[in-house]
């Protein structure tokens, strides 16, 4: 079989791999949405954030703003292929993502010095929840980042660069719908 046959297949196999995934998680967190929506409104009460905490929660999602942000000024420089600066880049979008936990680590924390701990009550206990599964998100994409670092003097097309760009900016989005969901 030519080896450009086995390019494209793998490609179109990534990109299948990469929709199931991102369908999967959709799931996950629709689930985790509907089911804090419910205890709302079952409580009739909604999860009631300190001002900190909010602005805690907004500096945390300008901090992933950035990091996407980040990097697609990453992307640019691969395409032009100047890979000093996509490395630099790429570089930032990972310590953006690495502030962004350590941020929501120190949300968690103030939250707990303010008496809304995990133990609470539910909607607290499903902001908890919901938040972890997304920092563990953040940490697979920082994982995927980092393994794009150390792969960029093999790389020859910008299609890893893509599945890996789509896939963290798809988180940051899905920060933004939590947040949402949580403040509202």
């Amino acid at each position: 079989m030519p080896v450009f046959i086995l390019q494209n297949k793998d490609k179109d196999l990534s990109i299948i791999g990469l929709v199931i995934t991102m369908a999967s998680i959709v799931m996950l967190f629709g689930t985790l949405i509907s089911s804090f929506y419910v205890l709302k409104i079952r409580m009739m009460g909604q999860l009631t954030l300190p001002n900190i905490i909010i602005q805690l929660g907004i500096a945390n999602t300008v901090i992933l703003l950035i990091s996407s942000i980040t990097f697609i000024f990453s992307e640019n420089m691969f395409r032009k292929n100047k890979l000093n600066n996509y490395s630099f880049w790429l570089l930032m979008t990972i310590f953006g993502g690495i502030f962004f936990l350590i941020g929501q680590m120190y949300l968690w924390n103030k939250m707990t010095q303010l008496g809304i701990g995990i133990t609470k009550g539910q909607l607290s206990d499903m902001f908890y929840l919901m938040s972890g599964a997304h920092g563990l998100h953040i940490i697979a994409g920082i994982v995927a980042l980092i393994w794009l670092q150390s792969t960029s003097k093999k790389l020859t097309t910008n299609h890893r660069v893509n599945l890996v760009g789509i896939f963290w900016h798809f988180l940051g989005f899905l920060w933004f719908v939590l947040f949402a969901v949580i403040l509202f």
